[in-house]
């Protein structure tokens, strides 16, 4: 098989990126050689939000085979690592896509590489940054057309990429499931006859707001919402409207990175989890919710579609419609939910990181 090298976060970086590259990194080992260059630093503390980039479950850890010598805004450790890269001529180097704020730097390993004749393989999670601008369209094109070819989670990404990039040879592969989080140690307390939960980084296009709206409608009904994961914005606002409006006693806000165990025991409590997006390429939250056999509830946007098959391992909605989602949530009960976990199960079975890695190696996509 392939000897492949990866550029990009790995563990103790914290977020779906990191994990997604980490599990990858590993599921390609399987088949072959892979080694990991990785980064020193990723993002200045300024324009990180959050209290820290690293996963304080990993403090120490180090992933085998992981060179972490890349710091994001420092020019002379992007040559030093085109340098490592050439001294081990791989057959192709794979490096994840996602944010604009990365793309001076993988424009120029892209290109350096590709001038050395190094195959380069674009993962694109976000084609176009999730708030997106006509600068970050034109950066993305600026690094993607540096790529020799491009892997995808879902036709919706695939289609925003041979928009920019067009002929780009994309393999679409789903999101596999994140496998590596624990099994629940704690039954927590229900609230309510429904619990559901809100998982994640919580950005605007996420919409909360969607769904706190739906929880108004739902003010009379026995359901309790979870939110789970650090604010990049809009904390306080939140608060003062769950207070102003009573539903702070039937909205839980955990407003910090929540770690992999507190992960393990939430999803578990959870009856249905809750994707309320605007706008999304995919998302690492279905993967997760699937791990623990759950159902979800999700806007019809990006690719979310291509992964939630109604009425199974779950249910679609318009966006921004808190009327839509209100009436979906009216409409299911606990054991309505339980009853879907066969077919979420069976769904997560298919999706695993050795598919993934397979399709990588072989550029071809699932069917």
């Amino acid at each position: 098989m392939d000897n492949v090298l990866v550029i990009g976060p790995v563990l103790p970086f914290r977020g779906g990126i990191a994990q997604h590259s980490t599990l990858l990194a590993r599921a390609l080992a399987d088949q072959g050689e892979c080694r990991i260059l990785s980064f020193k630093r990723l993002y200045p503390l300024w324009l990180f939000p959050g209290e820290s980039d690293r996963d304080a479950e990993y403090n120490n850890y180090h992933e085998p085979h992981t060179d972490y010598l890349l710091d994001s805004i420092n020019p002379l450790t992007w040559r030093k690592a085109v340098a490592v890269v050439r001294s081990q001529r791989p057959d192709f180097v794979l490096i994840p896509w996602w944010t604009f704020f990365l793309g001076p730097m993988l424009a120029y390993i892209a290109w350096s590489l590709r001038r050395h004749g190094i195959e380069v393989v674009f993962f694109c999670h976000n084609v176009v940054d999730h708030e997106a601008a006509f600068w970050k369209r034109a950066l993305a094109r600026l690094v993607l057309q540096r790529g020799s070819r491009f892997v995808v989670h879902s036709h919706f990404e695939e289609a925003r990429l041979r928009d920019l990039v067009p002929g780009a040879a994309a393999v679409v592969h789903p999101h596999p499931i994140y496998d590596q989080f624990p099994e629940p140690t704690a039954d927590l307390p229900r609230r309510a006859a429904l619990e559901l939960l809100f998982y994640g980084f919580v950005r605007p296009y996420k919409g909360l707001d969607v769904l706190i709206e739906a929880m108004s409608l739902l003010h009379g009904s026995d359901i309790f919402l979870t939110v789970a994961g650090e604010f990049w914005e809009g904390e306080q606002e939140l608060r003062r409207r769950l207070a102003a409006s009573g539903l702070d006693a039937k909205v839980e806000v955990i407003a910090r990175y929540v770690s992999e165990t507190d992960t393990a025991n939430l999803f578990q409590r959870a009856d249905l989890v809750v994707l309320p997006y605007r706008s999304a390429t995919g998302s690492g939250v279905i993967p997760i919710a699937y791990r623990y056999g759950k159902p979800v509830v999700a806007t019809r946007v990006g690719g979310l579609p291509d992964v939630v098959e109604e009425g199974r391992t779950g249910f679609l909605v318009p966006p921004e419609s808190p009327d839509a989602l209100a009436e979906v949530l009216s409409s299911l009960s606990r054991g309505q939910l339980e009853a879907l976990r066969p077919h979420v199960q069976e769904f997560a079975a298919r999706l695993t990181w050795q598919s993934l890695a397979s399709a990588v190696q072989r550029g071809q996509s699932q069917p």
